[in-house]
């Protein structure tokens, strides 16, 4: 099988493409990975990166890599064409509230149009975000991600990418951060526009500024202009003073000093309250968002990424031995026999894959010990024998992997601590995969060639004392 070009995928957009593929096999079966599983396992790295890499050899051939790919890149584009959009709004906002200088502009009026419904977008998002919801963040970018999705390809696998990657960010609760700096983004953009019409318009033409009322007094706007202004003029812009505030309810400001004031009072709440705020919670929303992805992992207690768990990792590295060979260690009993090994006969499952049916049938009297996989479970099971050491205790491996030596310590371990041990070779009968391999490490640590069980008629019978190995009973 050919090696990925996993330039194509970032680390996330890799992770994306294992939950697509795991969600395709839980739909319509697992793929023949025999090649990737192979390759695979002869790298070193971690589990989930072994799952990844799995899903990089398989994606390219079932194209969903290609999907991915070809997704970022039409977002993107959609993006842009989105900022395009909005910018050109907020341009043609500002244009429509002055209007064309024939008339007095009403700076409520005109103030509202501008941030009424940014300001009542931030509230809303605020709401959804304190409220938990997974998805909160913002209709510009749920409408953003809708159109990206909407626009890949028909088939299942297109089906299979779109949930995976909502199942994804779901479980990380990531989509309100990425969905967040999409809706920021597009709304910075359209007020940037807004604000590039008002500079380009109140610099072409010549405009007076009123404000109208029939239940108010001037002290009111008076008031409210000084407050709003209050935070443009921390950092520069003007402020029109009580006595411009005041002129501009009789008659449209045409001082030129009332009109220059008036100019950047708007010029100013457009910036410190439209775009300065929607500029800061793109960059929170950013940042959030790629912290997150950059820590963001597969879930290994999923159903189907359980099963590659125990296909991926070696044995040895899930025993947990790490530390170096020392060459040799202590075997079983030459005889094979434990002096106080009269408890009942017990059998075990030594890292035994997913599916294995472990065990179909154990003879009556016989204990289960079940699958040892964890270094846990290892010390569980050698305190059980040391309390009651079992009169018999077999032990089955899979001869289709490789023996390693934290896989024969813990055979030579458990002998020890029963009457007769016997080591099962599943997989084959025994007589395939790494069979030769398996006898002649089991030899090394003394456990010779007919303690070694091939079959399971052999296994049972040796469990109900009969068969092979019974004269040594």
């Amino acid at each position: 099988m050919p090696a990925p070009d996993s330039t194509r995928l970032t680390a996330f957009e890799s992770r994306w493409l294992a939950e697509a593929l795991r969600l395709r096999e839980e739909a319509a079966g697992p793929l023949d990975d025999r090649d990737a599983v192979a390759a695979v396992r002869a790298i070193d790295g971690g589990v989930e990166e072994r799952i990844v890499r799995r899903a990089l050899l398989l994606g390219e051939h079932e194209g969903m890599a290609g999907m991915i790919a070809a997704w970022r890149a039409r977002s993107r584009l959609v993006l842009m064409l989105a900022s395009a959009v909005a910018l050109a709004s907020g341009f043609g906002a500002a244009l429509a509230v002055l209007g064309d200088g024939t008339r007095a502009v009403n700076v409520v009026w005109t103030l509202g149009g501008l941030l009424g419904v940014h300001l009542l977008s931030l509230l809303l998002w605020a709401l959804g975000l304190s409220l938990g919801g997974r998805d909160a963040g913002g209709a510009l970018g749920r409408v953003w991600l809708w159109l990206s999705t909407r626009l890949s390809p028909a088939g299942p696998a297109a089906g299979y990418v779109a949930k995976a990657l909502a199942g994804l960010l779901g479980r990380a609760r990531l989509l309100r951060w990425w969905l967040g700096a999409v809706t920021h983004g597009l709304w910075f953009a359209a007020l940037c526009g807004a604000l590039l019409g008002l500079l380009a318009t109140l610099s072409a033409r010549r405009y007076g500024f009123a404000w109208e009322t029939t239940i108010l007094s001037a002290d009111v706007f008076v008031h409210l202009v000084r407050i709003v202004g209050w935070l443009p003029a921390q950092v520069g812009f003007a402020v029109p003073d009580a006595e411009h505030v005041r002129a501009s309810g009789v008659a449209a400001a045409v001082d030129e000093a009332a009109r220059i004031a008036w100019s950047s009072w708007l010029l100013g709440c457009v910036t410190m309250y439209g775009i300065v705020p929607r500029a800061l919670l793109w960059a929170v929303c950013l940042v959030l968002w790629r912290v997150g992805r950059a820590r963001l992992r597969l879930d290994l207690a999923l159903p189907g990424y359980a099963v590659l768990v125990a296909r991926l990792a070696p044995a040895s590295e899930r025993i947990g031995v790490t530390d170096a060979d020392p060459g040799h260690f202590a075997g079983p009993r030459a005889d094979g026999t434990h002096p106080l090994g009269s408890g009942a006969p017990l059998a075990v499952g030594l890292e035994l894959p997913a599916g294995a049916g472990w065990p179909s049938a154990l003879p009556a009297g016989v204990r289960d010990a079940g699958v040892i996989d964890s270094r846990e479970q290892r010390k569980r099971l050698v305190a059980e024998l040391q309390a009651d050491p079992p009169a018999r205790l077999l032990v089955a491996c899979d001869a289709r992997q490789t023996p390693d030596r934290g896989s024969l310590e813990l055979i030579a371990e458990l002998s020890r601590h029963a009457g007769d041990c016997r080591v099962w070779l599943t997989g084959g009968d025994g007589a395939g995969g790494h069979a030769p391999h398996w006898r002649e490490s089991l030899d090394g640590i003394g456990m010779e060639a007919e303690r070694v069980i091939g079959t399971p008629a052999d296994a049972m019978d040796w469990l109900r004392g009969a068969g092979t190995g019974a004269e040594n009973d």
